[in-house]
């Protein structure tokens, strides 16, 4: 079942144009990649305020598109710096990550485990690893996307445990 998952995963965004990938050592939209969530839960904890991670792929170009359009724009912007962790976990085939719990998982068995079955997911977590706003799945109206990025944010943060 999770290989089929996978398969469907790689079907539903392998449509990468050359033109829509980023370019190499162009670092203007690169986001910290995810490693280790134990560590992230430590500052997310320390400095009261939550995780958005998104979940990608390398050959997604609406992965591309959100990092150059909101998310990139908002970590070069630095008004969230104080406000928010911003994580992307690449969910192709060979990748490792420390969970919440300290345990080493494939990227795509992490991605699975809060059942995302489709790139680009923003999740928005807390410093145990639980969903405090709903997640955005994909991107429905670009035009108004940066607006309900923005107020999922805010309720993130807002629902952040101990924040108030």
């Amino acid at each position: 079942m999770k290989g089929i998952l996978l398969i469907m995963m790689a079907l539903f965004s392998f449509c990468a144009d050359a033109e829509d990938s980023e370019r190499p050592g162009d670092d203007r939209y690169k986001l910290v990649e995810a490693h280790d969530f134990s560590r992230d839960a430590v500052l997310s904890r320390h400095n009261k305020m939550p995780i958005l991670l998104l979940v990608s792929q390398t050959h997604c170009p609406f992965c591309v598109q959100i990092k150059k359009e909101i998310l990139g724009p908002m970590v070069n912007s630095g008004e969230y710096l104080k406000r928010l962790l911003i994580r992307e976990i690449f969910i192709d085939l060979g990748g490792t990550v420390r969970d919440f719990n300290g345990k080493v998982l494939a990227n795509s068995d992490f991605a699975l485990g809060y059942k995302v079955y489709l790139t680009p997911t923003l999740l928005f977590l807390d410093a145990d690893g639980n969903e405090l706003v709903e997640r955005i799945v994909g991107i429905q109206t670009p035009e108004l996307f940066f607006f309900y990025v923005d107020r999922a944010v805010e309720e993130a943060i807002a629902a952040f445990p101990g924040k108030g």
